[in-house]
C-alpha cells in the first residue's frame, strides 16, 4: 500500500486551516495597520484628511510596548529593611518541622 505523500501534505495543510489562518489574518492585520500612515502593504499614500484619521485612531490605542523593569531580589529596591528580603513572617510555621 503506497500513500501519496503530496496529497497527504495538501490534506494536512487545508485540515490545520482552522490553527493557523487565524494567527496569520492577525499578523497581517497587525502589519498592515503598521505601515497605514504610508498607504498600508499595498495601498496608495494616504491623503491629507485619512493621514489624520490614521493617527487619531493611533492615539486613541494604548501603546502595545512598553518598557517595565525587572526587579530582582538582590537589587536594593526589592530587598526592604528585612534580612528575609521584604517578606517578614507573622504567624508560627505551619507542617512538619
Amino acid at each position: 500500500m503506497e500513500i501519496n505523500t503530496e496529497l497527504l501534505r495538501w490534506i494536512l495543510l487545508i485540515g490545520a486551516a482552522p490553527i493557523w489562518w487565524p494567527f496569520l489574518r492577525a499578523l497581517w492585520r497587525d502589519f498592515d495597520e503598521a505601515l497605514a500612515e504610508d498607504g498600508g502593504v499595498f495601498g496608495r499614500a494616504p491623503s491629507a484628511r485619512e493621514l489624520e484619521e490614521i493617527r487619531r485612531k493611533k492615539a486613541g490605542r494604548p501603546d502595545p510596548l512598553i518598557s517595565e523593569p525587572w526587579v530582582r531580589r538582590d537589587t536594593p529596591h526589592a530587598r526592604g529593611s528585612s534580612p528575609a528580603g521584604g517578606f517578614e513572617r507573622k504567624h508560627k510555621p505551619r507542617g512538619f518541622r
